[in-house]
């Protein structure tokens, strides 16, 4: 084929040959075989390194994958406000709520890693977190020197004392991270400069035993791959992760193994093509477009309409992730908000902005005019309901009068005639009721007379025993039962009415047009002055750069992974649009995994537990510093290596 596709067969792989090219063995200093390194380690660490949070686990030995539970942490280390401490990754979660007064340091910017030691710092941290010691290979101590002496010595009792702790919490099993191989999922296109800097990260400040790397969308696309194949009962490798929407994968194998995967995270999106697990790379695209953007673009809007938010980026993000939605009809929708009343468009909200005492996380409630419109609408709807109802009740009493007329004529006249007989009895009556009045009068004018005389009494006796009633006051114990539930229900309606003002009272962003026009970015780069298409032409894009035989497979196989892929209405914006640019005789499909921010991850699992994955894809510390002193690069290094085996 003309298309180059980073595949390997599944035969066995020559190991690289040394820089002479005569032998096909790498020697160390002491003059011993590679092979003796291509024995299996106990455990593989999985991390998917991203800009936002680092998604990470460990998978233990002879498990197929079960049991192994994604975790993940800030990808960043932190400073509170005059201090010294150094918070990292999950740390900074666990002690402050208040995120926004923190000094933080990212250590990827661009979706590359650009600072080394904060990059180190989080590694280390989720190396600490899955019972994994640390073994630096340098002389002066490089990772425990940059730790500090106090981590360092935190990590040398927890050494010493192995068997204590893993008595203590029988779930966490102690490995050294020497006896442990490093899977690391990166992006594409990763700098020479920065993959060799990784390498003296993982090799002699951590001290693993292995580093395998992969590419993050090559990894869901195996998942995507043994998804169709364990439906269909055509894989023999059966996966230990069950996906929720399984119903969705009978179509999924289509016996072609192509899969285009759209991975839109937090610093990029990548369109990358793949063909059995493998990337072609003459088709890959990049958009710099993600949820950094997205959060700086919603920080700006609400900062010119209504309140500084500069300096919240955090508030502002879970601000995005609750609020933010794809529409379908953005022209429709503005159109709308410009003869739409603010408050009471359908898709206005007002985010709680947190108080950090009662709440660390903000909440989304209906604007106070939307709400009434809507109870008004409810109490219109329940209203017709019951005129409905009762206008069927009284055609059903209808329809029985008609059947009983007959029987009802007879019964008006025997009334009628009744009536007459009464008419003469009532004069008589009359008189007697006149009597009866009279005397009536006269009677209660005398208990008027009495009752009088007894209130002037009842006076002077409780004005002598006012003292007395007022030493009671409150804390009398002849206070009834009614009378105490009834005090009892005035304060909580006193309690529930102070809540209810004081949610009223409560800080809140209104959030508008912002809530679609914001991910709109996404497929309008050119709102925000960039001269790019969106999502929709780099995956058009990237497809017409294949070869002709796999176009009509990669249409039909679409997979949606990384964070703004959860934007409600994402998937069902990128196929509409889809449809629209691809040829009319090219089936389009496109898959959303229940959870895209862990669907490469659990991929990496899988990938780790076939065979020959780290004699094949990954390298050892000797052998790799045998290829540095060789004077290798990175390509030569990891050129063979990154490839993924064929399915």
């Amino acid at each position: 084929m003309g298309s180059e596709t980073a595949v390997a067969t599944p035969t066995k792989r020559n190991p690289p040959s040394t820089g002479t090219g005569k032998s096909a063995t790498v020697t160390s200093k002491s003059g011993r075989d590679d092979t003796a390194n291509d024995k299996p380690l106990p455990a593989c660490i999985v991390v998917d390194n991203g800009g936002w949070t680092v998604k990470y686990g460990l998978v233990p030995p002879h498990n197929n994958g079960r049991g192994s539970q994604m975790s993940t942490m800030y990808n960043a280390t932190a400073r509170p406000p005059h201090q010294l401490t150094v918070l990292t990754g999950d740390e900074i979660t666990k002690r402050m709520k208040n995120l926004g007064q923190l000094t933080w340091n990212n250590s990827m910017e661009r979706g590359m890693i650009c600072d080394g030691e904060t990059q180190l710092r989080v590694w280390a941290r989720t190396l600490e977190v899955l019972g994994v010691v640390p073994t630096p290979q340098i002389k002066e101590g490089g990772f425990l020197k940059l730790q500090g002496p106090s981590a360092a010595k935190r990590r040398g009792s927890a050494a010493s004392t192995d068997d204590a702790n893993t008595s203590g919490n029988a779930s966490i099993q102690k490995y050294s991270s020497s006896n442990c191989t490093f899977l690391l999922l990166e992006p594409p296109h990763v700098p020479s400069v920065i993959s060799e800097g990784v390498d003296c990260i993982l090799f002699r400040e951590l001290g693993v035993g292995r580093v395998a790397r992969v590419l993050g969308p090559c990894m869901a696309a195996m998942k995507y791959l043994s998804l169709g194949k364990r439906n269909t009962g055509s894989g023999s490798n059966s996966s230990s992760f069950d996906d929720a929407s399984n119903s969705k994968c009978e179509w999924l194998n289509d016996d072609t193994s192509c899969c285009c995967v759209i991975d839109s995270g937090y610093s990029f999106t990548h369109v990358v093509p793949t063909h059995r697990g493998g990337a072609m790379t003459k088709a890959i695209r990049r958009l710099d477009i993600g949820g950094k953007v997205l959060t700086n673009l919603l920080k700006e809007a609400v900062t010119y309409r209504q309140w500084n938010m500069m300096d919240e980026y955090h508030i502002v993000n879970d601000a995005k992730e609750q609020l933010s939605f794809v529409s379908d009809k953005f022209d429709s929708e503005m159109k709308q908000a410009h003869v739409t009343r603010k408050g009471l468009r359908w898709f206005d909200r007002e985010y709680l902005l947190p108080d950090f005492v009662s709440s660390s996380r903000g909440s989304v409630r209906l604007p106070a005019p939307l709400q009434r419109k809507r109870e008004m609408e409810e109490m219109e709807k329940t209203r017709l309901e019951l005129e409905r109802k009762d206008k069927e009740a009284e055609e059903g009493n209808v329809s029985d009068n008609d059947n009983d007329g007959n029987d009802q004529q007879i019964e008006d006249e025997a009334a009628d005639a009744d009536v007459e007989m009464e008419v003469d009895d009532t004069s008589a009556d009359k008189k007697k009721k006149a009597d009866s009045k009279r005397q009536k009068k006269e009677k209660g004018k005398k208990k008027t007379k009495k009752r009088s005389k007894k209130r002037k009494h009842n006076s002077e006796q409780n004005d002598d025993n006012d003292e007395v009633d007022m030493s009671d006051g409150e804390d009398s114990d002849e206070e009834s039962d009614e009378q105490r539930l009834k005090r009892l229900k005035a304060m909580r309606d006193e309690e529930r009415k102070r809540r209810e003002r004081e949610e009223r009272e409560r800080q809140a962003l209104a959030m508008s047009v912002e809530r679609f026009a914001i991910p709109e970015v996404l497929f309008r780069p050119s709102d925000i002055g960039m001269n790019c298409g969106g999502i929709v032409e780099a995956i058009v894009e990237s497809i017409n750069a294949c070869d002709d035989i796999y176009r009509a497979a990669m249409y039909n196989n679409v997979l949606l992974v990384g964070g703004n892929a959860t934007i409600p209405g994402f998937k069902e914006r990128v196929e509409s649009e889809l449809r629209k640019l691809a040829p009319t005789n090219y089936p389009v499909r496109v898959y959303l995994p229940n959870d895209p921010v862990s669907f490469a991850w659990e991929g990496a699992v899988q990938f780790s537990q076939q065979d020959g994955f780290q004699r094949q894809c990954s390298i050892d510390r000797v052998s790799w510093e045998a290829m540095k002193k060789a004077g290798k690069n990175q390509s030569e290094i990891w050129g063979d290596r990154m490839n993924i085996p064929g399915m």
